[in-house]
């Protein structure tokens, strides 16, 4: 099965596959998003900001609106896609790749998504086009086969250099026993439990989450993202900035205080070492709604 649908500003993302035909039992059911222009999602407390050609990656997509400047052209592309399990599923989707196969086998229920950006060479994006031709194609056994083909042909490319595609700040990764995991598995749900937080907590919080212990979390940062703990907390503090940035209009104190920062001046030479601008310049540059 193959759908698609195209998005304008305002609209909602609200596919439920449990309203479509039952689950078929030797199928695996992927949805994915592409902003044609720059946009964000919004989903209860969770927003995701997407530049052109950003994809995210999730089993369905519900009650997700879509914000965007251009209200007069569609800012996103949507594509439901089953796919048959092959022998097995995990090995010809994902290969080695233990990040996005827990992501696969997660049975926590929650939504959980991956978020896909540095996508420049367009590969992705014609293989998206083809999905699109396909989808308003009779299907039929051929179609069928092209369609299983090139979308395993879009995920072998998401995940070809994937360290430097997938936005580890920005996805939610299952976190099911993340404590025995491989490295890739263990990176993500860190990275989503202390954004969670605003970036505001301490080495000994992350770690009681976790189940470890302070000095083996500080050496499993520097393991995991080539950075301690500190500076790890200081990038998503500022990653985390720049969404409110770009996305809303609170004051840069109110945005320096959520953070945890005690006063606006260590926030702003912050900002400013990590983007090399000042949060007001970023805001000028950056924010959608302005």
């Amino acid at each position: 099965m193959l759908f698609y649908e195209s998005y304008y500003a305002g609209n909602l993302i609200n596919y439920n596959k449990q309203d479509k035909n039952e689950k078929i039992s030797d199928s695996f059911h992927f949805e994915i998003v592409e902003a044609t222009y720059p946009c964000f999602l919004s989903a209860g407390k969770r927003q995701i900001t997407l530049n052109q050609n950003d994809i995210v990656v999730s089993e369905y997509f519900k009650n997700v609106v879509v914000r965007s400047k251009e209200e007069n052209h569609p800012c996103l592309r949507h594509f439901g896609i089953d796919i048959k399990y092959p022998t097995p599923l995990n090995q010809y989707l994902v290969a080695d790749n233990p990040l996005i196969h827990d992501f696969m086998n997660d049975k926590g229920g929650d939504l959980r998504y991956l978020v896909f950006t540095n996508l420049n060479d367009m590969i992705c994006h014609a293989y998206l086009n083809l999905l699109q031709i396909f989808s308003r194609q009779k299907s039929d056994a051929y179609l069928d086969f092209e369609t299983q083909k090139v979308t395993g042909l879009l995920f072998t490319e998401l995940l070809h250099n994937h360290r430097s595609k997938i936005s580890k700040n920005q996805s939610d990764f299952p976190s099911n026993k993340v404590k025995y995991g491989n490295k890739y598995t263990q990176a993500g749900p860190i990275m989503t439990y202390i954004s969670s937080k605003n970036g505001n907590v301490t080495l000994g919080e992350v770690a009681d989450h976790f189940g470890y212990q302070k000095n083996y979390l500080s050496r499993l940062c520097h393991k995991l993202f080539k950075h301690d703990f500190i500076h790890l907390r200081l990038i998503i503090r500022i990653n985390l900035a720049c969404e409110q940035l770009k996305l809303t209009t609170k004051s840069i104190d109110e945005i320096s205080s959520e953070l945890g920062y005690r006063d606006v001046s260590t926030f702003t030479k912050q900002f400013l070492e990590v983007e090399g601008m000042t949060p007001s310049t970023y805001r000028k540059q950056n924010a959608i709604f302005l």
